[in-house]
């Protein structure tokens, strides 16, 4: 499973490259390439945190039915705002992630899930933890806690499917770092002076780090036949999330210190510049809705499921593969 996970995150996300550029960008780029990378992290990040616990059956009846077991999968995000994030500091990603649909955002679970006592309910837990130093880049990290309460609105028999509704709470951080290699210059306008300046940073570090809590409502109808159970849900999400960016180096100013920079950089968000770096982080809210379907195969106990999920907001996808032990 851990190979499995490092492939995914290694082809997803670690060909991010240095490009050569040393002319001056103005830092209005900065802020617009911020803006853009964050509203789709409000979309995207809700709906990467619901991979994990889409089990076929929409219910697993009372205690003492429970199962154990894990899934792994990606769903996609806008390539082009977190490109052009990292295209502000020289960095580059591979061509190939443009023409898969999206950025896809991989993740991982072990999950678990048992059922209720008295009233037909079933309780859900997952958990994904992955930090590393993958080769070509300098941190990437992944973190991925939920559960979920579904209650049973029809249970199965000969001809009727089971019928759930539930709801349930997501937390998910993450992040990449990267050092560039060269310099960077960043253009601002002097008000003081009446004049252009440039800060130059020197071969810089930049992290982009994401986190969001979500409440997830859903329904689900499922319908076993022998050996294969079908299912189908709907879900919403609200989301509290933030992301951003921080940047180590060494940062010098052709106006012979930081004092106007730190003026002229206030109003693109950035408060806190100083001779070895800046950061910025846009907090953000907001609903995704999306439909999620598959199928598992059953053999006893074992259980091998895929599912599908859409994002309707913004087109978004994704695909997880599950396996796990059910009585």
């Amino acid at each position: 499973m851990k190979k499995t996970v490092l492939f995914y995150l290694i082809i997803a996300i670690c060909a991010v490259s240095p490009a050569s550029s040393q002319t001056p960008v103005p830092i209005g780029e900065l802020k617009k390439a911020m803006d853009e990378f964050s509203d789709n992290m409000a979309l995207s990040l809700p709906f990467n945190s619901t991979m994990g616990l889409n089990w076929s059956d929409a219910y697993i009846k009372n205690f003492p039915h429970f199962g154990v077991g894990a899934s792994i999968g990606y769903t996609t995000m806008n390539a082009g705002s977190l490109g052009d994030l990292l295209k502000q500091f020289d960095l580059n990603m591979p061509s190939v992630l443009y023409k898969f649909g999206g950025f896809p955002v991989p993740g991982y679970t072990l999950e678990g899930r048992l059922g209720g006592l008295g009233t037909s309910f079933d309780m859900g837990f997952k958990f994904g933890y992955l930090p590393m130093k993958p080769s070509g880049l300098d941190k990437l990290d992944y973190l991925l806690i939920g559960g979920d309460v579904r209650f049973a609105v029809l249970k199965q028999n000969l001809i009727l499917p089971n019928i759930s509704v539930g709801m349930g709470y997501n937390y998910q951080s993450g992040g990449i770092g990267k050092t560039a290699g060269s310099d960077r210059i960043f253009e601002y306008f002097n008000d003081g002076a009446g004049n252009s300046e440039t800060l130059t940073l020197k071969a810089p570090e930049i992290d982009v780090d994401w986190s969001t809590s979500v409440l997830d409502f859903k329904a689900q109808i499922s319908k076993s036949f022998l050996i294969i159970t079908p299912y189908f849900g709907i879900g919403a999400c609200g989301g509290w999330s933030k992301a951003g960016y921080s940047v180590t180096t060494t940062v010098t100013d052709s106006a012979g210190n930081l004092d106007a920079a730190k003026l002229a950089l206030k109003q693109f968000g950035i408060d806190d510049l100083s001779s070895t770096g800046f950061s910025s982080t846009a907090n953000f809210n907001g609903w995704s809705y999306r439909a999620y379907g598959g199928l598992s195969l059953n053999f006893t106990v074992f259980r091998l499921d895929i599912t599908a999920l859409y994002n309707f907001r913004n087109s978004n996808y994704g695909v997880t593969m599950g396996a796990r032990v059910q009585l």
